[in-house]
């Protein structure tokens, strides 16, 4: 999915027809989306969003770094890894890692998987509605109830 595509269902399934949801605002939406959504799928471990480096000590932690996947010789602190064990002069590295923020309309949204794209599009549109402080309780539910579901079926 297009994340143009993502952000005219955001607008129709807002029923935005004043245009007060600019193309900006609703990537915005989408990256708080995507950001929660990420976070609930580090949470079962779904290996999709794992990344690998070597770390030397004194390196910065990876970019979009969230979780470490298994136990490593390594101490993060202020931002800055450090090798615990001296036998050790660089470590490889596996870690769960948030998508890069979307910035661009005609770029594709962050995962290849339709059922979690559209979760994210559901959950942005929560947070637009949320916004103008519609009762989105019933939608809200229905959500949850997605995104747990995507979380047990990737876990």
């Amino acid at each position: 999915m297009k994340v143009d595509t993502a952000i005219t269902r955001i607008q129709q399934e807002t029923h935005d027809i004043s245009s007060e949801y600019s193309r900006e605002r609703c990537i915005q939406f989408l990256n708080t989306a995507t950001q929660q959504v990420a976070g609930l799928l580090i949470g079962a471990k779904w290996p999709v969003l794992v990344q690998e480096t070597t770390i030397q000590d004194g390196d910065s932690i990876p970019h979009n770094y969230l979780n470490a996947c298994g136990t490593y010789p390594l101490s993060m602190t202020a931002g800055k890894a450090h090798i615990t064990d001296s036998a050790y002069t660089s470590v490889k590295f596996r870690y769960f890692a948030t998508p890069d923020l979307l910035d661009n309309a005609s770029t594709d949204m962050p995962f290849e998987h339709d059922a979690i794209n559209d979760v994210i599009v559901k959950s942005a549109v929560l947070l637009a509605l949320n916004e103008n402080e519609y009762d989105i309780s019933a939608d809200t539910n229905i959500v949850n109830a997605l995104q747990q579901a995507i979380s047990a079926g990737m876990s």
